[in-house]
């Protein structure tokens, strides 16, 4: 297994939700070496308590940390709720989602109401509460938890899934809101599924303030690698709608 993590981008999520922030990555900055870590083993995190949530993060960023990581990215909302603390913890650039997803989301509402998407965990810790009540926003919160699974198990186009959806987000157009966070990182993957109920709101994806100064590659053969913690086959087949991803199983 590689060692050596220095001159790559670490992006970290409890499954592969996290891979539509890996993509924005690439995106807009593709000189950079980049590996994702999903933590299939113990998805989804957003049922777990929060002791568990914020040592499995800990885990995680430690792994990175001890093979020579500079920067990690918490592509996850329910484990950026402790990004702060790994920041007291970790001598590396730790970037969360949530800060930014929530300046992004007062640059666009202009009713100052919004209706926020999440996992139980997330919608329980208030994070997204506290961090729009500086831009003087009220949130009408949805604990969707259980649309997580139907992402790791690639059945998002299913019948289940849509009544899911359809049981867990039926009051959502009558919601005095004019913005809809999909304030899971796994959530964008069920967009089609999601939109209908938002009844001409925005919708707000996660972004991340991520600044890759320090480890732009000058190699002109980038790297991207997967690692999960859980069956690479799995990953491999949850990830069909990313692209191709050669997961590669990592005990952690």
């Amino acid at each position: 297994m590689y060692n050596c993590f220095s001159d790559f981008v670490c992006v970290i999520d409890s499954g592969v939700g996290g891979l539509t922030v890996l993509r924005q990555l690439q995106c807009e900055f593709p000189r950079c070496n980049y590996v994702y870590l999903a933590d299939s083993s113990h998805c989804p995190y957003g049922v777990k308590s929060p002791q568990e949530i914020q040592h499995r993060v800990e885990t995680l960023i430690k792994y990175f940390y001890e093979n020579g990581a500079q920067a990690v990215v918490i592509a996850c909302n329910t484990a950026s709720v402790f990004a702060e603390t790994m920041r007291s913890k970790f001598n590396l650039a730790i970037f969360d989602v949530i800060a930014p997803t929530c300046k992004q989301v007062a640059s666009v509402t202009r009713t100052k109401k919004v209706v926020l998407l999440a996992t139980n965990t997330t919608v329980k810790s208030r994070a997204y509460q506290k961090e729009l009540q500086q831009f003087g926003i009220t949130v009408t919160a949805f604990p969707c938890s259980d649309f997580v699974p139907f992402v790791e198990k690639n059945a998002v186009d299913t019948a289940e899934c849509s009544e899911v959806v359809a049981s867990t987000l039926s009051t959502l157009p009558q919601c005095d809101a004019d913005t809809v966070i999909l304030g899971c990182t796994h959530f964008p993957i069920l967009y089609k599924k999601i939109s209908p109920y938002a009844k001409g709101k925005k919708i707000v994806e996660c972004c991340c303030d991520f600044q890759p100064s320090i480890i732009y590659s000058s190699k002109s053969a980038l790297q991207t690698m997967f690692l999960t913690t859980g069956v690479a086959e799995q990953a491999n087949n949850a990830s069909q709608w990313f692209g191709k991803t050669n997961f590669v199983h990592v005990d952690l």
